[in-house]
């Protein structure tokens, strides 16, 4: 039984980065129609104003399961890298993914204390987020270009396509939060929030190839119950 959990975490964190996109999507999509259908006069609303009157419940609940999917994404991708190379100590690590986690609270905050509750409060935990998470971006591509420069002691990192990738989304997430925040307008705060979700794709395939070898380890010790040949 233990196995099969295990199967199943490892095989979740294949789907995880393609749920939160989907989430996050739709997320956007039903507020805005929940607002409008009450008219409301915004026409491309900031994300925070899509958290007020009757769509702040569909606000809380899209946000809080996107919380709860990045911080399992989180854990899943500091665990896989205390498995895969040994060359970054597992101190490092925590502290890199702490950022994370901290920017995973930061977004509870700010979904739960809408605009309409708290709007300080609400804008600070927002603000703190994009930092947060930009940082968080910006040390995960530092990281990963350093393990694809050990890819010698550190094979399962040999691939420069995934630190490229982390680099253009991290690069893209503080350009257009940096946009927004100096008031920018809405498309760079849009484009900002979708980054971090854009990011965590590049996981899946490490995580693809952890989940594989996982199963066929699993299925190699699979016990086989035979029967005793009947003597004749």
């Amino acid at each position: 039984m233990s196995r099969l959990s295990a199967l199943v975490w490892y095989w979740s964190l294949v789907i995880l980065p393609f749920s939160t996109v989907i989430t996050f999507i739709i997320t956007l999509i039903v507020c805005g129609q929940v607002l409008k259908n009450s008219g409301s006069e915004f026409v491309l609303p900031y994300i925070s104003q899509l958290g007020i009157g009757p769509a702040y419940p569909y606000f809380v609940a899209g946000f809080v399961l996107l919380c709860l999917q990045m911080l399992f994404i989180i854990f899943g991708r500091l665990q896989y890298l205390f498995q895969s190379q040994s060359v970054v100590s597992y101190v490092s690590l925590c502290f890199i993914h702490a950022v994370a986690v901290i920017s995973g609270i930061l977004l509870l905050i700010m979904s739960v204390i809408s605009l309409e509750h708290n709007a300080y409060l609400h804008i600070i935990a927002a603000f703190g987020m994009f930092i947060c998470i930009s940082l968080y971006c910006l040390l995960n591509s530092i990281l990963s270009f350093y393990l694809y420069s050990r890819r010698s002691v550190a094979p399962l990192h040999a691939s420069i396509l995934w630190p490229l990738w982390y680099l253009l989304c991290g690069v893209l997430l503080s350009i257009f939060a940096a946009m927004w925040m100096s008031g920018g307008g809405v498309v760079p705060q849009y484009i900002a929030a979708g980054m971090p979700f854009l990011y965590n794709l590049g996981f899946v395939p490490q995580f693809l190839t952890q989940a594989r070898s996982k199963q066929q380890n699993t299925l190699s010790f699979t016990p086989v119950h035979r029967t005793n040949d009947m003597d004749l």
